[in-house]
This record gives C-alpha cells, structure tokens and sequence, in this order.
C-alpha cells in the first residue's frame, strides 16, 4: 500500500470528546480515540533530494487506529515516510509524517500507519 495519495476508509464510529487546548468555541473532533502511551521508538527515512540516511530519537505520546503522534528534537518534513522501530529496533512498520509542528525546544510529529496494530507499540 503506498502512502503519499491514499486515505484511509472512514467509517462512522462514535467521535472522542477531545477539545483542542486554544480551540476558540469549536470543539475538536477526532475521527479515531486516542490512547496515552510513552515509548521509546526510532524513525528513520532518506533525506531528499541527497538520498542521506537520517535517524531520531523519538516518544511516542499517544496511539489512535490509524496513526501515532510522537515527540523528537529533530523536524522531519511532511510528506516524509519513515521506517518506525522500537527502542530495541524491532521494525514496527512505516509511517507518512503528517506534519510537524514546533513545541518548545522540541516537534510534535503527527505519523500516519494505516498497517500498524497499536499492540505493536
């Protein structure tokens, strides 16, 4: 399955009462619920156009059906897919970063997996 043009099956399912924190009278629907989780993982991927192998030190900060949002000192840009490993380096599946936002010293890299079982994590 490629990632850079496919988007995942919506089915409806009941909406997580998550508010976004700033969010002006809007609230914040997500699609899939999310689960709090803290583990270590590395990202890896080829740097473009150089072909440069790049690695990060990543947490993972929570889980949902189809995707991980993760914490890294490094950016990554979007569009990028990435090989995602335990912190012992068992492959745990590849990933297309979604975006990267700035977050003190630190990005809040949001990864799309629609082939990962959360169980891997």
């Amino acid at each position: 399955m490629s990632f850079e043009h496919s988007t995942p099956a919506v089915e409806p399912e009941q909406v997580s009462d998550a508010v976004q924190p700033g969010a002006a009278d809007t609230e914040f629907q997500r699609l899939h619920d999310r689960l709090s989780l803290n583990s270590q993982l590395h990202l890896s991927w080829q740097q473009v156009p150089r072909g440069a192998h790049r690695s990060v030190r990543a947490r993972a900060i929570d889980v949902s059906k189809f995707g991980v949002l993760v914490e890294a000192e490094s950016p990554i840009p979007s569009g990028t897919i990435v090989c995602v490993q335990s912190s012992n380096f068992t492959m745990i599946g590849r990933a297309s970063v979604r975006h990267c936002t700035p977050k003190g010293l630190s990005y809040k890299i949001g990864l799309y997996m629609p082939d990962r079982l959360t169980r891997s994590l």
